[in-house]
């Protein structure tokens, strides 16, 4: 569909099609963060610390987006075998790397500031899973983070000059003079999917009739959000995103944050 809307606006204005769903991926990443920062002030609104809370948040996110892009500068220096600036300052972002950035300043933030740092990572892994939600959508029309090629009737094609379609050209997969790639599975719907069905269950368990204890919501999120993309990436078919002895480095990341959040939920029971 993303491809589809891109080719008649495409057509319709004469802007490329791919310029088209760029646009349309910065526009919902953006709609995306800022309703998660509107929710989470609203959880704050009877925090004396509200202000103090919301520094934080805002003083965070450059950080998020330098952790969004320290894993493909990693991973293109490991191929490449050396780093260069280049390597630096182009390359894609991984919401993983910028996911843990952000909730890893904002725990130091606020310790540094001596704040008790749950009110804040709360309110934010709550609404994390809807802000995410239509940064995957975003994703769908910037046509990143696409599915393996598939036949079934889901399938959708992206337009010339997408992530997929020179993906599969450089493979050799596509006849000569294709202007759309393979069917890929809508990896980005599912997750999108996904993210709104892992919202709806940490609403329930924060609306409930018994408080959560502090962190419990924030680990609830890191465990949900890891079993969810651990399983979606099997779906993945964008070779970027790095395989590893038959698992994507996300897999690797979202199996390291169980143990984490394990460990971390085993520590704060033996203090309590």
């Amino acid at each position: 569909m993303g491809g589809f809307l891109a080719f008649v606006l495409s057509r319709a204005t004469g802007v490329s099609a791919f310029a088209i769903l760029e646009a349309g991926y910065l526009f919902l990443s953006l709609i995306g963060l800022a309703l998660v920062y509107a929710f989470v002030m609203r959880e704050l609104a009877g925090n004396p610390d509200r202000s103090r809370y919301r520094l934080l948040f805002l003083l965070s996110l450059p950080l998020g987006l330098a952790g969004a892009r320290l894993i493909p500068i990693v991973q293109d220096a490991f191929i490449a075998g050396r780093l260069t600036w280049g390597l630096v300052t182009h390359g894609g972002l991984v919401f993983y790397g910028g996911g843990l950035a952000v909730l890893g300043a904002m725990y130091l933030g606020c310790r540094l500031s001596k704040l008790p740092p749950w009110p804040l990572l709360d309110a934010v892994c709550l609404y994390a899973p809807l802000g995410h939600a239509f940064g995957r959508l975003g994703c769908f029309f910037g046509g990143c983070c696409f599915g393996a090629p598939t036949e079934c009737l889901v399938g959708v094609r992206f337009p010339a000059a997408s992530p997929a379609f020179l993906q599969h050209r450089s493979l050799g997969l596509l006849p000569q003079g294709a202007v759309a790639s393979l069917p890929v599975h809508p990896s980005q719907l599912y997750e999108t999917l996904g993210n709104l069905a892992l919202f709806a269950l940490l609403a329930l368990l924060a609306k409930g009739q018994r408080p959560l204890p502090p962190a419990r919501l924030t680990a609830y999120y890191l465990l949900g959000y890891a079993a969810l993309r651990f399983t979606l990436e099997f779906w993945r078919g964008d070779a970027i995103r790095g395989i590893y002895w038959g698992l994507s480095l996300s897999q690797y990341v979202a199996l390291a944050v169980v143990l984490a959040t394990a460990v971390a939920a085993l520590s704060l029971r033996e203090k309590t």
